[in-house]
C-alpha cells in the first residue's frame, strides 16, 4: 500500500532539526545520488520529526543523516554495484564522517521505526515502482493477485484508495507479468509443511589464503519449509553468513554453476535486467521440485560474487512445530563482507 502521505511538513519545534539533517542529506544526494533519493530521504526525515516524541531529538544530526540515507539506500539496493546510482556503505559512512557501527545502528532504528523493508513500495524510488511487484500485490478473498492484471476501472478505484501507486493501464502500458517458475515435466506434489534440510557451503568469494587456511570449510545447515520462498531462504542465509549490507542475489537451479546458460535463475526480477525464470519473492522451495541429494547455487553480491553451493540433505513430509527458516549448525567463520581480513 502506498504511503498515506508524502508530506515534508514537520512540527515547528522540529523545523530546525529537519533543516539541519536534510541540508546534509540533500548535499549527499546531489553529489552521489539524484533528486528521487533526496526527496525520499527528506520524507523519511519528516516522518521521524512527526513522531511523538521524535527520536531525532537525541543523537547527532550527522548520525541521523547518515542513518536515514543508508536506510533508504538499503530499500533500493543502493550498495549493489549493478545498480545506478550506487555507492558502497563504507563510502557513505565516510562521507558523513560516521563510524560503520553507528551508521548501521541508526539505519536499523530508522527502518524499524518506519517499518521499512527491501523493495518496500512505501519507500521505493518512484522510477522503480512500475517494476516493483510488491507495489501491485492485492488481496482478493484471501488470494494474492497482481493489480496490473485488473480491469482499468478497478485499477483506478485501487489507486484512488491509495492501495496501489497509480492505475498503470491509464498512465502507461501495463507491466508484463513475471515469468512463472519453470518446472520439470514430472512435478513432485508436497505440502507447504514439507521440511527441507539444506547444507550450504561458501565455496567462492574474495577470501584471503590465510583466512581460508584457518577456515577450510564455511558451512551452515538450514531448515526451511516448502511453502517458504527463496526470498525467505536468502534472508536466513544473510543471517547465517553474518552479512551486514544487502546486495543483489540470485539462485541457480540445474546446470554446472552460476555462469551455465542451462541453469534456471531466480532473482529480484524487479531490480534486475536479467531474464529470470522466476522472482524470489514468488517462488517457493516446493516450486523448485528438488529431491534429496540435488544441488543448487546461490550468489550474493554481483560485485564480489560470493557463491554458495546448497545440497538438499533431506526432504521430510512435515516440519515439526517451530519457527522457520532456522539455522541448526555452523562450521567455520564467515569472512567479513567488506573489511580486509586475515
Amino acid at each position: 500500500m502506498a504511503k498515506s502521505t508524502t508530506s515534508e511538513k514537520v512540527p515547528k519545534a522540529m523545523q530546525a532539526k529537519f533543516d539541519s539533517i536534510t541540508a546534509m542529506t540533500d548535499e549527499f544526494a546531489a553529489q552521489h545520488l539524484h533528486d528521487e533519493y533526496a526527496t525520499l530521504i527528506r520524507q523519511a526525515t519528516a516522518a521521524l520529526c512527526r513522531k511523538r516524541p521524535s527520536p531525532l531529538k537525541s543523537g547527532r544530526d550527522r548520525s541521523w543523516a547518515c542513518g536515514l540515507s543508508h536506510a533508504i539506500g538499503m530499500v533500493n539496493f543502493l550498495f549493489d554495484s549493478s545498480q545506478t546510482p550506487h555507492i558502497s556503505a563504507s563510502d557513505l559512512y565516510a562521507w558523513f564522517g560516521v563510524g560503520s557501527s553507528t551508521g548501521q545502528g541508526k539505519s536499523k532504528q530508522v527502518r524499524d521505526m518506519l517499518d521499512m523493508g527491501q523493495l518496500d513500495p512505501d519507500w521505493c524510488l518512484p522510477s522503480k515502482l512500475g517494476d516493483n511487484p510488491l507495489a501491485w500485490m492485492i488481496s482478493v478473498n484471501g488470494m494474492i493477485l497482481d493489480a496490473r492484471s485488473a480491469p482499468p476501472e478497478v485499477q483506478e478505484q485501487l489507486a484512488a484508495a491509495g492501495i496501489i501507486p497509480y492505475a498503470p493501464s491509464t498512465t502507461e502500458a501495463a507491466a508484463p507479468a513475471l515469468p512463472k517458475s519453470q518446472k520439470p515435466k514430472s512435478v513432485i506434489q508436497r505440502s507447504g509443511d514439507a521440511l527441507y534440510i539444506l547444507e550450504v557451503d561458501l565455496v567462492e568469494g574474495p577470501v584471503t589464503e590465510s583466512f581460508a587456511k584457518k577456515n577450510p570449510r564455511i558451512m551452515r545447515i538450514v531448515l526451511i519449509k516448502g511453502e517458504q520462498s527463496l526470498q525467505d531462504l536468502h534472508q536466513i542465509l544473510f543471517e547465517a553468513f553474518d552479512r551486514e549490507e544487502e546486495h543483489m542475489y540470485d539462485f541457480q537451479v540445474g546446470g554446472a554453476g552460476p555462469d551455465d546458460p542451462d541453469c534456471q535463475r531466480y532473482g529480484l526480477a524487479a531490480v534486475s535486467s536479467l531474464d529470470y525464470a522466476g522472482d524470489v519473492a514468488q517462488t517457493t522451495l516446493n516450486d523448485l521440485n528438488l529431491e534429496k541429494g540435488e544441488i543448487f547455487g546461490y550468489t550474493f553480491d554481483f560485485g564480489d560474487n560470493w557463491w554458495h553451493v546448497i545440497e538438499v540433505r533431506e526432504v521430510r513430509k512435515k516440519a515439526p512445530k517451530g519457527d522457520y527458516p532456522q539455522i541448526t549448525s555452523r562450521t567455520g567463520n564467515s569472512p567479513p563482507q567488506y573489511a580486509d581480513f586475515d
